[in-house]
């Protein structure tokens, strides 16, 4: 049985632009058992892809960040993607202007070492969360729905939306959220 929702990787030394359309278009085509030729990828207003040919009507989203491109594509549900290369900065700080207090409160508890990590799995979630719903971060609003575990250790699949499910990996050097609608689950409306 074919798979239902695809996430895949790839390493790059540009943008990132040119790699995703083509791993993008690759992907699809993979899952569909057609030729990449069958797939082509168009753009909405706001820029995100669109896949049609063989695979019209199919969810898909992309991220890139210095040095990784991932997209993810499902053929049940919306899919949002984000992947962020690790790198210092001001966690709690950030975390404070961006998130709501429970996730800034939780991130002020981890390890000193683990706060940079844990913001950015933080945001890739809410990224992700976003990008399922096709309306990025404006405002900030949707980085304000809680995604913070309960209790460290264990990044695992907790966001406060009803029929989503946000996962997290840690990756040499990048953090990768996925957040997909569970199958015959509604959808949460925007801007709860």
């Amino acid at each position: 049985m074919p798979a239902d929702l695809v996430v895949r990787l790839r390493r790059t030394v540009d943008d990132g632009r040119v790699t995703a359309r083509a791993l993008l278009v690759e992907t699809a085509a993979a899952m569909a058992g057609v030729p990449p030729a069958t797939v082509t990828v168009e753009h909405t207003a706001t820029g995100a892809p669109v896949l049609r040919g063989v695979a019209t009507g199919w969810h898909t989203s992309v991220s890139h960040t210095r040095g990784l491109v991932a997209v993810a594509v499902s053929r049940h549900g919306p899919v949002g993607v984000d992947v962020e290369a690790l790198r210092p900065l001001p966690a709690v700080a950030l975390s404070r202007r961006w998130f709501a207090p429970e996730d800034t409160d939780w991130l002020h508890g981890r390890p000193a070492q683990r706060r940079g990590v844990d913001f950015l799995a933080l945001w890739t979630g809410k990224e992700a969360v976003a990008k399922l719903h096709g309306t990025g971060l404006r405002g900030g609003r949707l980085l304000r729905w809680r995604t913070a575990p309960p209790a460290p250790p264990a990044w695992r699949p907790t966001v406060d939306a009803p029929g989503v499910l946000v996962t997290h990996r840690e990756l040499p050097g990048h953090v990768l959220a996925v957040a997909h609608a569970w199958p015959g689950r509604p959808r949460p409306a925007v801007g709860r």
